[in-house]
């Protein structure tokens, strides 16, 4: 009997390791929390800027690196970040490319973005992961 009392308790330790038990139900700030399940999501595409009115090509794909499904966007950049609002549940790749001292610099990066839920109280607050892509020039 022990034994099924324990295994029981188990169960219910695991199903419930998600929610945030250390948090103050009667005054937690919703603020940063996110209620509302999102589908879209805004991705931050970051490059070099060169000089002060360099422009840098950027395409945008849908898939992954080498397996290219869909351009989204191809244009030239002139702001150091760029946002796209894309659907969840997808893998995303850029790709800038820059000319110095002569030769033609690619940078390329990806990311798979996605929705993770945390519960909060009552409450299910969404977080976005995967919604910046990197395509500064390292030194």
């Amino acid at each position: 009997m022990v034994k099924i009392f324990l295994m029981i308790l188990f169960v219910f330790v695991i199903v419930s390791c998600n929610k945030d038990y250390n948090v103050d139900c009667t005054t937690y700030d919703y603020s940063n929390c996110n209620t509302i399940e999102p589908t879209n999501a805004d991705v931050t595409i970051t490059i070099t800027k060169q000089t002060k009115d360099s422009k840098v090509p950027v395409w945008l794909y849908k898939g992954k690196y080498g397996n290219s499904q869909e351009l989204i966007f191809f244009d030239t950049i002139l702001d150091v970040e760029t946002k796209f609002n894309l659907q969840l549940n997808n893998d995303y790749y850029a790709i800038a490319k820059y000319y110095k001292d002569e030769k033609t610099i690619y940078a390329i990066d990806g990311s798979y973005l996605k929705k993770v839920g945390k519960a909060v109280c009552d409450s299910m607050c969404w977080i976005i992961k995967g919604d910046i892509i990197d395509l500064r020039l390292k030194n």
